[in-house]
């Protein structure tokens, strides 16, 4: 067996460290390339690649880059505080929104990503706004127009509008409806496949019928006088106050329906139909589940 002499033999530790070092520097190199959680930024391994960001969106890959990468505002149109008491909302797609601000008149802002080629004045939606005796109608776009995507209306309501409205009545289609922090003595919402959210006091009377869409209530104070919700194969949730009083009754499909102002043994899937009530048993509240999902809950 041959002998290493003391010079073979550090050279040799030599070479195997410089080979080590050299294996742990490409390792270390491909995770940053691959995970960039390295100390690095990617701009110091691959120059010029930070700007990408700005050079491509992510909107822009989605349709193509026909349409502007941010929303813009397409119009805004104002009313007297007393033009008008009730609000008529047709949502067909896109996103209105309801919401009350600290003070100034009635404003009803239309945004949207613009086609290339079109200005925002062109892409509004015409007649969008307009008070028709005392209800204020919004009147919402339709499937077919390309002139803008991603369409939302913003209806700003000065605190003393929003705190007495007589009543809401919405139709909404496959858009999405956020009412936030409003009152009225009556709403009437009817949903196909949207999104519903509302957040408010509804004072007498609540009807909501639902198809596959998705509705939410939260109620500071819940209807004194009745409430009529029906939900296809859709989800309903609602909460009211502890305190709110009803007797009601409820129609169950195959869907599911939970409740804790239920008595203690409902069982849902072997009793269909029920009476239950709650406090002084003032209202009258009626649900109906067909295959879908709802809820009832105390705050």
């Amino acid at each position: 067996m041959m002998k290493l002499s003391h010079e073979s033999k550090r050279r040799l530790g030599i070479g195997i460290g410089a080979f080590v070092l050299i294996i742990g520097l490409v390792f270390g190199i491909s995770r940053t390339l691959i995970h960039f959680d390295g100390p690095w930024d990617l701009d110091d391994v691959v120059p010029g690649l930070s700007g990408m960001d700005d050079m491509f969106d992510e909107d822009d890959l989605l349709d193509g880059g026909n349409y502007s990468a941010r929303p813009q505002q397409l119009s805004s149109t104002t009313f007297d505080e007393d033009a008008f008491q009730s609000l008529d909302l047709d949502v067909t797609s896109g996103t209105v929104e309801v919401k009350h601000v600290s003070g100034g008149p009635v404003r009803v802002i239309e945004s949207g990503r613009v086609a290339k080629g079109t200005s925002a004045s062109d892409a509004a939606t015409r007649n969008l706004a307009e008070v028709k005796g005392s209800t204020l109608k919004i009147s919402q776009f339709d499937y077919d127009d390309k002139r803008a995507i991603d369409r939302t209306i913003t209806i700003e309501l000065p605190r003393d509008v929003a705190d007495n409205l007589v009543s809401i009545t919405a139709s909404v289609g496959s858009g999405d409806l956020a009412v936030a922090d409003i009152a009225c003595h009556d709403l009437d919402i009817t949903l196909n496949s949207g999104d519903v959210e509302f957040t408010g006091t509804v004072t007498d009377t609540l009807n909501a019928e639902v198809g596959s869409g998705d509705m939410t209530f939260e109620l500071y104070q819940a209807p004194a006088k009745s409430m009529d919700v029906s939900v296809g194969s859709g989800d309903v949730e609602m909460t009211v106050p502890n305190s709110t009083g009803f007797k009601a009754s409820l129609t169950l499909g195959s869907g599911d329906f939970e409740s804790d102002f239920l008595p203690l043994g409902y069982d849902g899937e072997t009793i269909l139909n029920l009476e239950f009530d709650n406090g002084d048993k003032s209202a009258t509240y009626r649900f109906e589940v067909g295959s879908g999902d709802m809820s009832f809950d105390s705050e």
